[in-house]
């Protein structure tokens, strides 16, 4: 046989082998990674981030605390914009669990099958680190993601850094308006059913060239990211406000730092490639004394979501308290009295080329919960 005839036979068998059940090639299978959803004019975005159920939670505490939390967002949305208004999209964007057994992860979705059903919403699920400390395989846990029948996820067997890496694609009249990317942070370690290490991560070269196909593919629509770890820009807008006095919009509460994003091992240049295409805002968790918001030069939103709910740690305010970023964040939020700084962000898509921020801090009290709506 002639060497020509059997280098085209390799190349057939190759690809016979790799279309079986290979790894995927990302950058040809654009379509595989995006979920379509029918966009309107005040389509609701709300941000639930590091929930942090573990082995000593108590679900009905929890459940009860979210249920209080989406019923006060439905009553916010109806009372400002209309009896029609409801949450369209709930983006989770990591640490859903810690330290979970398999029974928190299902008593988990099918709490938020039930709240989706009753609401009205679909959910997004991000990875954030603690997701991988658990009683179970990750693998498993990503399954699990696939089968919830509101839950929108994606995994696909391939090369592009991370696990949850898809788009939501908001379409409306054959085009796409916006789109939300979700993208996996990482964890900084390999991934076994129990791991006691914990590190943190950055978004990988290859995710934001995968930001850029998908965005052109969807001809440069508006686009917001979330994903679970803040990236060095945080750092970098916080000093450039506080120690080079850059006149730089910014608003809420910053009372611990960014991770490890001062490290060089952890840089990333995703907001910068990103906002010179089509990236309006990004907006991460992990850090739970923080939910921090700026205006970057570029124009660029960027910023951390409301820890949600008590489980693990979060920052009790107090007016009384002299710390100097403490009071910061007061001033900004106008508000005089004692509160926890737990709840959740709302992103609300005004049209296709403008949305609005607001963050709600709610606290469950016996004299009455404490609800509080700020707007960026």
């Amino acid at each position: 046989m002639k060497k020509s005839a059997l280098i085209v036979m390799a190349s057939v068998l190759s690809f016979s082998l790799s279309a079986c059940g290979g790894v995927k090639n990302w950058e040809n299978n654009l379509n595989d990674y995006v979920y379509s959803m029918n966009f309107h004019n005040n389509f609701n975005v709300l941000q639930l981030t590091d929930i942090h159920w573990n082995n000593n939670s108590s679900t009905t505490d929890s459940k009860q605390y979210l249920e209080k939390l989406f019923n006060e967002v439905d009553k916010h949305l109806k009372a400002t914009q209309g009896n029609n208004a409801k949450i369209d999209l709930i983006e989770l964007t990591g640490d859903q669990f810690m330290l979970s057994n398999s029974y928190h992860v299902k008593t988990f979705l099918q709490f938020f099958e039930e709240q989706a059903v009753k609401h009205g919403f679909m959910y997004a699920a991000i990875w954030g680190n603690h997701d991988r400390h658990g009683l179970y395989n990750p693998n498993w846990l990503g399954e699990q993601h696939k089968k919830a029948e509101h839950c929108i996820y994606i995994e696909e067997e391939d090369k592009l850094y991370g696990r949850s890496n898809f788009v939501i694609n908001l379409n409306q009249g054959g085009s796409t308006k916006w789109q939300l990317f979700n993208l996996d942070s990482g964890a900084s370690f390999s991934e076994t059913a129990i791991s006691p290490f914990r590190d943190y991560d950055y978004l990988r070269q290859d995710q934001v060239q995968w930001y850029i196909k998908e965005n052109k593919a969807a001809d440069f629509a508006p686009a917001i990211a979330y994903y679970h770890i803040p990236q060095q820009d945080n750092l970098a807008a916080w000093n450039r406000i506080h120690k080079e006095n850059v006149n730089l919009k910014h608003k809420f509460f910053k009372l611990e730092g960014f991770a490890d994003n001062g490290n060089e091992e952890y840089a990333s240049d995703f907001i910068e490639v990103a906002g010179q295409q089509s990236l309006r805002a990004a907006f991460q968790g992990h850090a739970h004394n923080v939910d921090w918001t700026v205006e970057l030069e570029s124009g660029v939103v960027l910023g951390l979501g409301v820890k949600t709910g008590v489980e693990l740690y979060y920052a009790h305010i107090d007016p009384a308290d002299n710390d100097p970023a403490l009071q910061e964040g007061l001033a900004s939020v106008g508000i005089n009295e004692k509160f926890d700084l737990i709840g959740a962000s709302l992103v609300t898509l005004v049209d296709d080329n403008h949305f609005d921020l607001e963050h709600v801090y709610f606290n469950e009290r016996t004299s009455g919960d404490f609800v509080k709506w700020v707007k960026w």
